[in-house]
């Protein structure tokens, strides 16, 4: 734990080095091996002033910021963290909607206040970095993954460790796309699970290549909607879980709106003639509620009327 030195400005903490930042109160201060939070103003917080740091391997010896270099380095490693409602006027081109304060208290997720009550002891940092060194190497790194690793897609899974890396290298998605590009971005931490990262995807690559060794080129390019992927881990850096294809918005990209291997295998139209290999549609069943509703609300709207006339008289000005 650690106390910051205050300034005369109640809503401001100042980090401490060769040479004085002032970071607002709010804010995250990162390193490589240094963490500091500031302490937010929300009610559902700790208390105002107070700042947290986590230390990770190596041990930080001093933040030294000095010079241009160490400008842009300060601005980096600075983000905003929730708490305290920003002006709306400042931000907002309609105005400031009613209640809006309260609004933010009971329904904006104070994230900097649940990470200090964390007691998984891999830092937010180091999880990132092990979910980044997964991906990188394929997954063909298997004492990254733990002996009860399992794997989970919206259709396929729970598949165990044995079986995911006996039908992960089968697809050969490299051959079949060169050019493939899984395009990760928005790593964070999940402030109500401390050892499970999320991170999107969004796959764009040209078939030029066979593919699982049976599927010949098309030169069709594959464009996937953007996905949420995640990584849980053990207190040994270990994976136990990775999820994957949960599609945001199925109205982008050319995958049927389908993410992961069964997207792909849409686009260039290898899919598979069951429900789960196409696009979503309607089922007879709910088209069928779809319809009883609005003939229900019409005929509502049309009894009303029936019920209380508009009054074809003009109003008195």
């Amino acid at each position: 734990r650690l106390r910051l030195t205050q300034e005369q400005n109640p809503t401001m903490s100042t980090v401490i080095s060769s040479t004085s930042r002032v970071v607002p109160n709010g804010a995250v201060v990162r390193s490589r091996s240094f963490r500091v939070t500031s302490s937010s103003l929300s009610p559902h917080g700790r208390p105002t002033h107070y700042a947290r740091a986590r230390v990770c391997p190596p041990a930080p010896r001093t933040l030294q910021m000095s010079g241009r270099r160490s400008s842009r380095l300060m601005h980096a490693v600075t983000e905003p963290v929730y708490g305290t409602a920003p002006d709306p006027k400042e931000v907002d081109p309609m105005g400031s909607p009613p209640d809006y304060e309260k609004w933010y208290a009971d329904n904006v997720l104070n994230e900097a206040a649940m990470a200090a009550t964390s007691t998984f002891p891999i830092a937010p940092e180091a999880l990132i970095a092990l979910t980044k060194g997964i991906l990188a190497t394929g997954f063909t790194d298997h004492r990254r993954l733990a002996a009860d690793f399992k794997f989970v897609a919206p259709v396929v899974g729970p598949l165990t460790k044995d079986k995911f890396l006996e039908a992960f290298p089968s697809f050969k998605l490299g051959e079949g796309f060169p050019d493939a590009k899984t395009n990760c971005y928005a790593f964070r931490v999940d402030p109500f699970e401390s050892n499970r990262v999320w991170y999107v995807t969004k796959f764009m690559g040209t078939h030029t290549g066979t593919l699982a060794g049976s599927i010949k080129p098309t030169g069709i390019k594959v464009e996937s909607p953007p996905q949420s992927s995640s990584m849980v881990f053990n207190e040994a850096g270990e994976c136990t879980q990775l999820t994957v294809g949960y599609v945001m918005d199925r109205q982008i990209g050319n995958t049927g709106g389908m993410g992961a291997v069964f997207g792909i295998l849409y686009a260039i139209g290898a899919g598979a003639p069951f429900p789960e290999m196409q696009p979503y549609s309607k089922s007879l069943r709910y088209r069928f509620f779809i319809f009883l509703s609005e003939t229900i609300a019409k005929l509502q709207k049309f009894f009303k009327r029936k019920q209380f006339p508009a009054d074809p008289t003009p109003s008195a000005a």
